[in-house]
């Protein structure tokens, strides 16, 4: 099966709670997956993963949690081409914000086809105001996204 480095950028928890049902769901089907909370580029190149994962939270007005930020700059800095390699995002907001909801997810989710990866589902957004369950969210996408991206 499939080696899937799981990125989590989380600031209350709940991105990291909803990265743990991701993770033990990805299990279940008999992939390995190694989850990150403080996830570098070092960290995704010796994986050597077939795919990667983000889930994050969005700060402030569209920003980054503190955990997560270094990465965001290392893919710049150093580039890692992904080379059509499956990625997904799991963005977890408030839509309250408006123009910055889920800015976070939007912002890796661009560096990924930067580094031309292939996102074989379109990221999923969840909204803090609407559910209280981000983790069931979560794993409704992540059964579309394992189907096409594994």
């Amino acid at each position: 099966m499939s080696v899937i480095y799981l990125a989590v950028g989380s600031v209350t928890g709940t991105a990291l709670i909803v990265a743990k049902a991701v993770k033990q769901q990805l299990e279940q089907a008999g992939h390995q997956v190694v989850l990150d909370e403080k996830p570098s580029v070092s960290a995704l190149n010796a994986s050597q993963c077939d795919a990667v994962l983000i889930c994050t939270s969005t700060t402030g007005r569209g920003d980054l949690p503190a955990a997560i930020a270094p990465f965001y700059v290392e893919l710049e800095e150093q580039f890692p081409l992904q080379n059509g390699k499956p990625f997904g995002v799991i963005s977890l907001g408030d839509s309250s914000y408006d123009a910055t909801f889920c800015g976070a997810g939007a912002l890796f989710e661009e560096r990924f086809f930067e580094l031309q990866g292939s996102a074989p589902v379109p990221r999923v957004t969840i909204d803090a105001t609407e559910t209280v369950t981000p983790d069931e969210d979560a794993l409704f996408w992540l059964s579309e996204w394992m189907e096409k991206a594994l």
